[in-house]
């Protein structure tokens, strides 16, 4: 199917079966995040595991009402990127255009940065480098920028490495996971935990209800990434019926290894090892190596660490490849900037370049805000922090909800179940998602909220004269 009279030239094959798409769901899914999540989770639930397990429990559960209606809108419609494809066929052109901008401007480049930067994290503590270091923030910034520019050089120059590379990493990356998740938890079982599940943070500003609201928006980044999979929908074979299966059970499959791995560390951290941990900010991946170090020594433990290098690169690279769909899948529908240029695919290699050379640029500018949050930078923002893990789940969860509720208009031949259960269901579980944000912090909530309406004022701007006047799929 043509969009907007697009030749064949400028057409993603059809590439990928089952086992491939569920290693790209799994694999955008068990990003870098993980490894550190668990300290954040921990501390806003104020040193409680059981509030943290409840936590990740009640996050998965509500993000998987999301998860089962994309799988039902994956079985409908199959064109190029997923989300927009949904978004302007359920809502229609304008909301699908802002759907693809989000993509483009602040979801994918953003996740790009910030992946790069937590890998940055390990391979710091790996070289010995210490948290208080002068030369640690530099350091990050410095590595953080080469793991991108390396990502990005693997997808423009040899773009049939990455699907392996990425196919390779999801197997490596689940290793100190599942290792974490069974010794951790046995070990911790039969020698007896540091009473964790009775540690407690004065350091915590937050408490009842509004301490488990946090933990639960924390576990949002975690499971973040099975969106960034619906960009690849043209590219799998016989999608509608693959697509649905590989987004179910990769997303279901990561959430029952997630709340094993949080049981599992938080048990086998040493004594004041979680306080390190909790805390997040600079020391979360110091914190994760003394986990590690104390359930498998410190030989392994720095072993299983390059593990967790090698997963945040391959977890980048699965990003460069996403995000570099963002444009392209604009540009395709004759909308946004440079249209005629951003659906241009390489002649040799059938992959969107350009797209991609302008979703690498973007995410330095986004590697520079996470830079400008750190202690180098102390008072730019003064006290805010601008968490952009936290930025761009906020967005996402508030364009769901339009989506979810047109849906029950639009699919009025689907049975009842999937076109008024589910999406009422989707419906909650995103407004309890977006919700946590208001009550975890409404000053935070404000400025993501003014961020997205500046980017999306200027999106629309952007967005072309073809783009105004609109054109069906031919």
């Amino acid at each position: 199917m043509e969009i907007n009279g697009s030749t064949n030239k400028n057409i993603l094959k059809r590439q990928h079966g089952l086992f491939v798409s569920f290693c790209f769901v799994v694999g955008f899914i068990v990003g870098t995040g993980i490894f550190f999540l668990p300290g954040r989770v921990l501390y806003e639930a104020g040193g409680d595991i059981r509030l943290g397990v409840l936590a990740w429990i009640i996050g998965g559960v509500m993000i998987s009402t999301c998860v089962y209606m994309f799988s039902i809108f994956a079985g409908q419609y199959e064109k190029v990127h997923g989300f927009v494809d949904y978004a302007e066929a359920i809502v229609g052109k304008n909301y699908g255009y802002l759907a693809g901008w989000f993509f483009a401007v602040m979801y994918q480049p953003a996740g790009y940065a910030i992946i790069a930067w937590i890998t940055s994290g390990f391979t710091a503590t790996l070289s010995g480098i210490d948290s208080n270091s002068e030369v640690y923030l530099p350091f990050r910034f410095f590595i953080s920028s080469f793991f991108m520019v390396i990502a990005f050089c693997m997808n423009y120059l040899a773009p049939k490495i990455p699907v392996k590379f990425n196919v390779a990493t999801t197997i490596i990356r689940m290793i100190p996971l599942v290792l974490m998740g069974t010794v951790g938890v046995v070990t911790g079982l039969i020698l007896g935990s540091n009473d964790s599940t009775g540690l407690s943070l004065q350091t915590n500003v937050n408490s009842g209800n509004a301490s488990l609201f946090a933990a639960i928006s924390a576990t949002a980044f975690a499971f973040n990434g099975w969106q960034a999979a619906l960009a690849f929908n043209s590219e799998v074979k016989n999608s509608k019926k693959k697509l649905p299966i590989a987004l179910l059970s990769g997303f279901f499959f990561v959430t029952i290894i997630y709340i094993l791995y949080f049981i599992g560390i938080v048990i086998a951290s040493p004594d004041g090892g979680n306080l390190i941990m909790m805390g997040g900010g600079e020391r979360f991946a110091q914190g994760t190596h003394n986990a590690f170090a104390n359930i498998f020594g410190q030989w392994a433990s720095n072993i299983l660490i390059a593990f967790m290098i090698i997963s945040g690169l391959g977890i980048l690279n699965a990003c460069c490849l996403g995000m570099s769909r963002a444009m392209y899948s604009l540009g395709r529908r004759k909308l946004g900037p440079l249209p005629e240029r951003m659906k241009q695919l390489d002649q040799m290699t059938n992959v969107p370049n350009n797209s991609m050379v302008i979703a690498v640029g973007i995410s330095f500018l986004w590697l520079f805000v996470i830079f400008a949050n750190t202690n180098w930078f102390a008072g730019w923002f003064g006290t805010f922090r601008f968490s952009l893990p936290d930025f761009y789940n906020f967005c996402f969860f508030a364009l769901l909800i339009p989506l979810f509720l047109c849906s029950i208009i639009k699919h009025n031949k689907l049975h009842w179940f999937k076109r008024i259960v589910a999406p009422i269901m989707a419906i909650t579980g995103a407004g309890f998602m977006y919700g946590t944000y208001w009550i975890g912090s409404r000053v935070h909530a404000t400025v993501y909220t003014g961020t997205f309406l500046f980017l999306a004022i200027v999106g629309f701007l952007l967005r072309g004269k073809e783009g105004k006047k609109g054109s069906r799929d031919k």
